[in-house]
């Protein structure tokens, strides 16, 4: 059997194929035509459904995305929903993953999830594809994360890949949205950050511009001798402006160990490594303002507590003020508009690890005309 996937299917499979097996993403190849060998038709029962990771064969209610080069290839099954990639496409631009089984390279699958992802959601996907974490292939809302794993692509491939591509539906869309992507995010959390702190005010983000993740910055010598780290990273910063933000989850200090010790022993070490931590953290702030660098602490709380990532933003705009500089384009007006807030809002809340996420991602779709323009099309089932 040959078979390519695209859509969520093959978004499900990447993930998967990035915690257990890299170098796959180095077997490039050309969409093959669909064969069902040994089987001489397309069932549901020619699937390699664990391969495809589902837990139950595609129906016509829930089709499953296959890619073919030729519209005279195209799958007749009930079961399945055909995209053509023809001449127009970059050689190599699928991935062998095994078991007769294809998907599209993370730079066309960045671009073939236009309008199958609300825009803001398709510019987190940027985040996670150009990152070094990657969500949960069954459950990428509540699941597991996977850290420190290698970055399935990067902006640069990405830009190149499209301008390789002669002919490709979502083309003009996906180089929209990657301007407000970034390489080297580290976590989920600190991606959902800078995507609300990139996106537009219009389409509901704070449109403070571009952002840089996760880049080093030496201490001097005269720090480095008196015992500082050599080096010290932030999570997020500000092109326009020297400042930017470390987030700080709930499991970062680990109270909860400390909550739990069984004994006075094992609790006075629980408290030394939390008041570590808290040391640290204090202290790799004060460097990098000696830098020239105001970083602001970001805890759990400012993402998922009303109007706080609100507040945070205008702290900001106070420092960047204080320094002298201004945001390009920024409508300092339009933070005040509590209906504007509210879409923030609820754009933010849809894209966090909560139960009520999706009910906020549906709401906001179907509220907003605005909105719905911009986010290219209906809200799928999974929405990350």
């Amino acid at each position: 059997m040959k078979l390519a996937v695209n859509g969520l299917a093959g978004l499900r499979i990447l993930r998967d194929v990035r915690r257990r097996d890299l170098s796959a993403l180095r077997r490039r190849i050309d969409p093959p035509a669909p064969d069902p060998a040994p089987r001489k038709r397309w069932t549901t029962g020619a699937l390699p459904l664990d391969a495809l990771l589902l837990s139950a064969p595609p129906t016509k209610e829930r089709p499953l995305d296959v890619v073919v080069p030729k519209p005279a290839q195209r799958l007749g099954a009930s079961f399945a929903r055909n995209t053509v990639y023809g001449a127009g496409l970059r050689a190599g631009s699928f991935i062998d993953v095994g078991n007769g089984v294809a998907i599209p390279s993370p730079e066309l699958l960045f671009v073939d999830m236009v309008g199958r992802l609300r825009f803001p959601v398709l510019v987190l996907l940027g985040y996670e594809l150009c990152g070094t974490f990657g969500r949960d292939p069954a459950d990428p809302m509540m699941g597991t994360v996977a850290f420190g794993i290698e970055a399935a692509t990067s902006i640069g491939k990405i830009r190149e890949f499209l301008g390789a591509c002669t002919y490709l539906p979502g083309k003009e869309d996906a180089y929209r949205a990657l301007a407000y992507v970034a390489d080297n995010a580290w976590s989920p959390m600190e991606a959902v950050l800078a995507t609300m702190l990139t996106l537009p005010l219009t389409v509901g983000g704070y449109g403070l511009g571009e952002v840089r993740l996760n880049v080093r910055h030496e201490n001097p010598p005269e720090l480095v001798v008196r015992g500082c780290p050599e080096s010290r990273v932030p999570d997020i910063e500000l092109a326009a402006a020297p400042v930017g933000f470390n987030y700080d989850g709930r499991g970062h200090y680990d109270l909860q160990a400390v909550a739990a010790a069984a004994d006075g022993h094992a609790r006075a070490a629980a408290i030394k490594a939390a008041r570590g931590k808290y040391v640290d953290d204090l202290r790799r702030n004060r460097e990098l303002m000696a830098m020239g660098k105001m970083i602001l602490p970001v805890c759990s709380e400012d993402l998922f507590e009303e109007k706080a990532l609100d507040a945070l933003v205008v702290e900001t705009l106070r420092c960047v003020e204080a320094m002298g500089v201004e945001v390009p384009g920024f409508a300092v007006g339009y933070l005040a508009s509590a209906g504007a807030a509210k879409r923030r809002q609820e754009l933010l809340w849809s894209m966090l690890p909560w139960s009520e996420a999706q009910d906020y991602a549906r709401e906001l779709e179907r509220k907003s005309k605005a909105l719905r323009e911009w986010f290219g099309g209906g809200l799928p089932r999974y929405s990350l």
